[in-house]
């Protein structure tokens, strides 16, 4: 491999969204990076897990707006709603609504976000979550689609601009990487990499052939979540890092 870039020592992650126990925090410090719900974690439990060379990313997601989350609420405007069909995109599962990338405002807001529970707080990174939105509800228009892809960069040039050091992973949305996003992202997290699909989809091979390309000319550090074995080997195969998921929320 000729991986270079900041994440290249990064060879084993956990993701972990819950409240911390003294004895999570101990075993989160066995990994080379965490993903975590910022919110959860104190300063000191940050700083216990640095000191152990750790990195860690606070989770944000980008396109949905966490109902639970009053204090970000505030921040949000009528205007910073996604619409489709004139009413707005409320995903029940995760009593969510999905959000215009468009308006500065709302971005303003990630921004807020970032620098309150991320920055202020030292981690070495942010994790955005939900960047398939883009893929997903967007792709039926694409001028839209375009549009919000030109807003999530101008958020990545912004975050850039004043945090330099600041190290940037994206959750899937691979369309977007490769539209609008690889060149200031460090890292992409593959959730969701079966053996299966890689077998039967030729779009999961089509993107394992080039993340795998993208990996070993050092331009993204490529982290997967597997549910199964066969998909762990596949995956370290690949020297794609991944974590093994037993739990449907990252708690555990």
């Amino acid at each position: 491999m000729f991986w270079y870039g900041p994440l290249y020592d990064v060879k084993s992650f956990s993701i972990f969204y819950g409240n911390p126990t003294e004895q999570k925090v101990q075993e989160l410090k066995k990994f080379d990076a965490v993903i975590l719900e910022p919110t959860a974690f104190s300063k000191e439990n940050i700083t216990i897990l640095q000191e152990s060379d750790v990195k860690v990313f606070g989770y944000v997601s980008l396109m949905q707006l966490e109902n639970w989350n009053e204090e970000l609420k505030k921040h949000i405007a009528d205007s910073d709603y996604a619409e489709l069909n004139g009413e707005r995109i409320y995903i029940e599962e995760w009593d969510t609504y999905v959000m215009d990338l468009r308006e500065s405002h709302y971005r303003d807001a990630l921004r807020w976000k970032i620098e309150k529970y991320v920055t202020a707080n030292g981690l070495d990174g942010v994790f955005f979550d939900t960047v398939d939105d883009l893929d997903y509800y967007f792709h039926e228009d694409q001028e839209t689609q375009q549009n919000m892809r030109s807003g999530y960069v101008s958020l990545l040039e912004e975050l850039k601009s004043a945090y330099p050091e600041l190290l940037i992973l994206q959750n899937r949305g691979f369309d977007t990487l490769k539209a609008a996003s690889k060149p200031y992202i460090d890292g992409v997290l593959w959730e969701g990499f079966e053996a299966s699909d890689l077998q039967e989809s030729e779009w999961a091979k089509t993107w394992l052939k080039y993340f795998k390309k993208e990996q070993l000319i050092g331009k993204v550090r490529v982290l997967t979540v597997v549910t199964d074995e066969e998909s762990l080997k596949l995956s370290e195969k690949h020297r794609f890092p991944a974590f093994m998921r037993t739990g449907g929320t990252y708690q555990e």
